[in-house]
């Protein structure tokens, strides 16, 4: 009979650690990207009216399915003879070392359309005022390996907007961050809520 090691089959190239990323926005009716990826070199492809949003702290980006169902019970069985699903939450949080403009304006609630030009300049935001947070587009691109052996992800969602907010610490020691979830959910128009796409040099080798 053959051992564990001659039945198993692993590549430690596809272990993936995603160090080096970037986190945009673009307006809610934003055209979608016909292609995540250079047809000729397979680098991804920043929309041009992408607004990014800076630094990211050490804790990365987590993307999560919830997942909720219903189970359906018999007198006969302690256990559930068949369960359904109910629904499915997708949500995204990331936290930004970065208190620039466009991480400000997001974390008041400010629509796309009333963004700053710039995010390096100076900015003055009340709070009172609002009722809901607006929808955006969202994407992330990271990179994981240099050169021929790199692999890129491209992670886009039609249709986000923030459904809870983490709490500021601000102390001599410890940098200023701005922690987000977004709910993510269908555009009705492009009929999808969330794409994850991958390739790289080394595929096309």
């Amino acid at each position: 009979m053959p051992t564990v090691d001659a039945l198993m089959t692993t590549d430690e190239s596809n272990v993936r650690k995603w160090g080096t990323q970037l986190f945009f926005l673009q307006a809610p009716d934003a055209v979608v990207p016909e292609l995540f990826f250079d047809a000729i070199d397979s680098l991804p492809i920043l929309p041009a009216d992408a607004l990014q949003l800076g630094f990211i702290t050490t804790d990365g980006i987590s993307q999560e399915d919830s997942i909720s169902s219903d189970n359906t019970s018999m007198l006969q069985s302690l256990e559930p003879v068949r369960t359904d699903l109910t629904g499915i939450e997708k949500s995204l949080t990331v936290a930004f070392g970065e208190d620039n403009a466009f991480v400000q304006a997001l974390w008041h609630g400010v629509d796309f359309a009333n963004f700053p030009a710039t995010n390096d300049g100076a900015w003055v935001y009340d709070d009172g005022a609002l009722n809901d947070y607006p929808y955006f587009r969202l994407g992330v691109i990271m990179q994981d390996g240099v050169g021929a052996a790199a692999r890129y992800r491209f992670e886009y969602g039609y249709r986000a907007k923030v459904t809870a907010k983490t709490g500021r610490t601000l102390n001599r020691g410890t940098p200023e961050t701005y922690g987000f979830t977004f709910g993510l959910f269908k555009d009705p128009d492009e009929g999808l809520s969330f794409t994850r796409s991958q390739n790289g040099p080394t595929y096309g080798a």
